[in-house]
């Protein structure tokens, strides 16, 4: 019995550290992967489906993937197809993992949502420590302070992330703390909860994505309407005075007001999207305006098949330079925007897939009044607009959330009836 327990707990932890994907390295993704199969296997005996319902956002992933795998038999990029159909085999084995599994427990599944969050938190503060560590070093050698240290990509430097991604992970963790229901409450001490919540709310502010800035404010309007909605008056004003600070806090510091400023065009050159500039090219790596129209014109050409899984690229770079766009060919970019990305791969079909993808999460978190699976849907839905989430963190974040959030849906039991035994036996 006790080899029985150890080998779940074990399952559990590869469950927790697979929650992580790409975040640390572009190694821990893949480590994730294989071992939460590993653990899987190891736990085989509890394999089985003959509670499962039909599980309509996995079957929508999994289809959403071999379309895909359709996609790459004309592609004009084969060896970038074969890449591809790899790099989202996620989108698969999640599926098969969780579906063929049976529910976790609810003191499992806090289990995984305390190694998710601690693991945001811990990347946070190493991101903090080593930005402090080089201030300490100018300062030695009689510069002033530089905020750049404590900002966006000089602020990731460490684990070479990009600002949005991580914003995205951050914000869900948010959501986990913030939107389950008491019973399923990842922290029960208030003062631990208050304290996480405001570094991974610095945490938003520093990592400096645009994207993640509206979604915070987005997600916080949402849990601030639920406070009303509740009564709760007390929690509401604590919530304002905490955001004003916040907000005054973020006000003040230069590079953050630069971002704000420069975004609205304010006091700075706004150069995102003049043609001349991004030709000669100018520093200034925005532009997505222009990279959209260079993308609407391959779409325009082939709208219905698209050019083939992980032609995209191939193609794009053909446009940059046929227009003349030497930065954006210079940088290799992408469409940033996972939707006309992914109608460059597979024309209307599989954009239409991937849509009915995401109604299918938005339905489901209204059926089911899951306020997490919600947030969850609109950091897809809202970042997609502005990056082409199907880079390696993305791909991971994408499919092991849909299925660990909607796990709990897959069986006729009920997920209440199994908080219900849980809380009996005690958590």
């Amino acid at each position: 019995m006790t080899m029985n327990f150890n080998k779940r707990s074990f399952w559990v932890i590869t469950i927790g550290i697979a929650s992580v994907g790409y975040l640390f390295s572009i190694a821990t993704g893949s480590i994730g992967l294989m071992i939460i199969v590993l653990g899987w296997i190891i736990n085989y005996k509890q394999i089985h489906f003959s509670k499962a319902n039909i599980l309509t956002p996995l079957l929508m992933l999994c289809l959403f993937y071999l379309g895909i795998i359709l996609c790459s038999l004309y592609s004009l990029d084969p060896h970038q197809a074969q890449k591809e159909i790899v790099r989202f085999l996620s989108f698969i084995v999640f599926p098969i993992v969780f579906y063929l599994s049976p529910p976790l427990k609810l003191r499992e599944r806090k289990t995984i949502l305390r190694i998710f969050i601690w693991s945001l938190l811990t990347f946070f503060l190493v991101c903090f420590i080593v930005a402090w560590k080089r201030q300490m070093v100018r300062w030695e050698g009689g510069s002033d302070f530089n905020w750049y240290f404590f900002y966006r990509y000089d602020f990731l430097e460490v684990f070479n992330q990009h600002p949005t991604y991580v914003s995205m992970f951050t914000l869900l963790a948010l959501s986990f703390m913030h939107f389950l229901p008491k019973s399923e409450a990842v922290f029960s001490s208030k003062t631990v909860l208050g304290i996480v919540t405001l570094n991974l709310s610095l945490a938003i502010i520093l990592y400096g994505s645009r994207m993640g800035y509206v979604l915070y404010v987005l997600l916080g309007a949402i849990y601030t309407v639920r406070l009303l909605w509740r009564g709760k008056y007390k929690e509401f004003l604590n919530l304002l005075f905490l955001l004003g600070v916040m907000g005054l806090g973020a006000w003040n510091i230069p590079i953050v007001k630069e971002r704000f400023l420069y975004t609205a065009g304010k006091n700075y050159d706004y150069k995102y999207n003049d043609k001349t500039e991004v030709i000669d090219g100018t520093p200034e790596k925005q532009g997505r305006l222009l990279l959209w129209q260079d993308t609407w014109e391959l779409i325009e050409e082939r709208p219905i098949v698209g050019y083939g899984t992980g032609a995209s690229k191939k193609m794009l770079l053909k446009k940059y330079q046929q227009n003349g766009h030497t930065l954006f060919l210079r940088e290799k970019y992408n469409a940033h925007n996972t939707y006309l990305e992914i109608t460059l791969w597979g024309g209307i079909p599989l954009l239409f897939a991937y849509i009915l993808l995401l109604l299918t999460l938005l339905s489901w978190s209204h059926r089911k009044k899951d306020f997490v699976l919600f947030s969850f849907f609109l950091i897809i839905a809202i970042t997609g607009i502005t990056e082409t989430l199907f880079l390696a963190q993305g791909i991971m974040f994408f499919s092991f959330f849909i299925c660990f959030l909607t796990q709990k849906y897959f069986y006729n039991q009920g997920w209440e009836k199994i908080v219900g035994q849980n809380l009996k036996v005690g958590n």
